[in-house]
């Protein structure tokens, strides 16, 4: 029996901004989730050529609830996971990871990728306008895509 492959949804990285929502479980709070995020990325910053290793060095969540392959990087100003498939010429490192559920599709990122490219749109710019007040972050991105939150208000004002 073929193993199921992870289906991309474009919603979780635009590009200006990265979603982690289903990286991890039961976050704690932004100020810890960032740590973890900064303990990962250092731990990756040494074993960069590792990958193997990198993505084995743990079977649990940071104490923040973050998954411990989750890191940042700098010149972007994105967090990723080195192993997706995306960061690896399309191979698929998750694959029976401890840690990932590479099937989990928020309701978020289903009801975008089942959207008219016009509300598709819509979302994009809701978004950006959210994040150029000040009211979206990684963090906030992240909860609000994870618990269907952002897409909720969206849906509230565009058929109020």
């Amino acid at each position: 029996m073929d193993k199921m492959k992870y289906v991309k949804s474009d919603l979780c990285q635009l590009g200006w901004i990265s979603c982690m929502g289903c990286c991890g479980k039961d976050f704690k709070d932004k100020h810890s989730v960032a740590k973890g995020i900064e303990k990962n990325t250092i731990e990756y910053s040494r074993n960069k050529e590792n990958l193997y290793f990198f993505m084995n060095r743990s079977k649990d969540l940071r104490e923040s609830g973050i998954c411990t392959n989750l890191v940042y990087d700098v010149h972007r100003d994105m967090i990723f996971c080195p192993l997706h498939p995306e960061q690896n010429q399309g191979k698929d490192l998750r694959l029976d990871h401890h840690s990932c559920d590479i099937m989990h599709v928020c309701r978020t990122a289903f009801l975008f990728d089942n959207w008219d490219k016009e509300m598709k749109n819509d979302f994009i710019k809701f978004l950006k306008v959210k994040k150029k007040k000040g009211q979206l972050d990684w963090y906030a991105f992240s909860q609000g895509m994870a618990n269907g939150s952002l897409v909720d208000e969206f849906e509230g004002l565009k058929w109020d």
